[in-house]
This record gives structure tokens, sequence and C-alpha cells, in this order.
């Protein structure tokens, strides 16, 4: 008996002291996030609805561009609740473009705040990724 009440003790024990750290280190993730965001003026919901509609319909004129585009960019890039500066908004990249090519190529390829590494393309190259933020950047081709 004695040793069934140690045992739920050291299971219980170890159980509260793992969520003890889970909150707490997820507690310090979501700070460090919020602290980390770059700074981009309050905008309203009307005029961040027509940048996302304007974001949309935005493509790359070059072919391979587009394909990489609409299958790794566009899902995030041109939906205003996301956190990823839309296609074509100058007032969201200028903040990123800021930092200089080498930090966003930092970004793009290990991955920055809710973007996955790679940006989810795993076969493009380097040129094709500067092509890709310029597009982004400004929605021209």
């Amino acid at each position: 008996m004695v040793l069934q009440m140690q045992i739920k003790a050291e299971f219980f024990g170890g159980y509260m002291r793992f969520h003890l750290i889970f909150l707490t280190l997820l507690g310090l993730s979501l700070t460090a996030l919020a602290a980390c965001g770059d700074s981009v003026p309050e905008r309203g919901t009307e005029e961040m609805a027509q940048l996302a509609e304007r974001a949309a319909d935005l493509r790359p004129s070059d072919p391979r561009l587009r394909d990489i585009y609409e299958r790794s960019c566009i899902n995030c890039h041109s939906l205003a609740a996301s956190s990823a500066p839309l296609t074509g908004d100058a007032v969201g990249w200028a903040p990123r473009l800021a930092k200089g090519n080498t930090v966003l190529m930092e970004n793009t390829i290990g991955g920055f705040q809710g973007m996955p590494p790679m940006g989810m393309c795993s076969d493009c190259s380097v040129q094709e990724f500067r092509a890709l933020i310029e597009f982004l950047a400004t929605g021209e081709n």
C-alpha cells in the first residue's frame, strides 16, 4: 500500500512538473513572439481587405515563378488574417526590406515567425527566392 502511494505520488509529481515546465515555456515563447514582430503601422480592416483582394489577383508573369508562388506563397501572402506581409503591400514590406537582402534570405531559408523554412519551397533556388521576394514586395514583375 505504501509502495502504491509512493508510485502514485511520483507519477503525479512528474506529471505536474512536466505541465508546469510546459506552460512556462509556452508563456515565454508567446511573449518572445509578440515582442519580435516587425513594426507596421496600424491599418483599418477595410484597407487590409482591399490589399488582400489585390494580393489575391497578383501573379508573377514568369511561368516558373507563378507556379512556385501559387503552390508556396499565395496562401499566406494574400490573406489579411495571416501575419505575412501581403503581396504588393509596400507599407507591410518596408520594415522587412529595411533589414536588407541578407536577412530576408536568411529568414526565407531558415524560416521566420510563422513562415516555415524555405517558404514551403524545398526545390527553390536562391535566384528564385530573390525574384519571388521582389515580386511579393512590389507586386510587379
